[in-house]
């Protein structure tokens, strides 16, 4: 945690022969404080200082390439891409500022209806998330996180546009589509 920028930052490592001095460690600034762990939807911060990122949402969002475990599917909510709910209960984020750096900037809000996005050709997913980090995680992981979404938002009235995607997607989209109908099923 940062004095001034909480936990709105990235980390990054450079590797380099250079001998360099290195700087005073920051000191631990969570005390008793447990929010984070609290919060965290899948349990994936174990204990403090410790996550366990085969539980969190954001690498199961983000960075993980297959299936999505049932067992977590429910806890992902609503969310595409990504979770901070973490980051958002940091009593030391009241003092951060908003980054001034252009690339961090908020991006035009998407406002689509949820099924609509399971209706997006290859071009149309590259052309939509053009200038936005969600296009590295490419369209099949994506429509997999709104099929999990819609599963667990979703009414009756998704079903038809979800069995059309088990249809015509791959294995692993198609796969949580059917999972996203059983939902809303056992729901109705």
């Amino acid at each position: 945690i940062h004095p001034s920028l909480g936990t709105w930052f990235f980390l990054a490592e450079l590797v380099t022969t250079l001998n360099l001095t290195s700087d005073d460690p920051i000191p631990n600034r969570c005390g008793k404080c447990t929010q984070c762990i609290d919060c965290c939807p899948t349990e994936a911060i174990t204990s403090p200082h410790h996550l366990d990122a085969r539980r969190c949402i954001s690498y199961f969002t983000i960075e993980h390439k297959g299936s999505i475990p049932q067992e977590f599917r429910e806890a992902i909510g609503d969310r595409i891409f990504g979770c901070d709910d973490c980051l958002e209960v940091c009593p030391w984020n009241r003092f951060a500022k908003a980054s001034t750096e252009a690339k961090f900037a908020a991006r035009e809000y998407i406002d689509m209806p949820l099924q609509e996005f399971l209706n997006l050709s290859e071009e149309n997913f590259r052309s939509l998330f053009s200038r936005s980090p969600v296009k590295r995680i490419g369209r099949d992981r994506f429509l997999r996180n709104v099929c999990i979404a819609i599963g667990n938002i979703g009414n009756i009235y998704d079903i038809p546009c979800l069995e059309r995607t088990i249809e015509k997607e791959n294995q692993m989209v198609s796969e949580h589509a059917k999972w996203a109908i059983d939902q809303i099923r056992s729901r109705s």
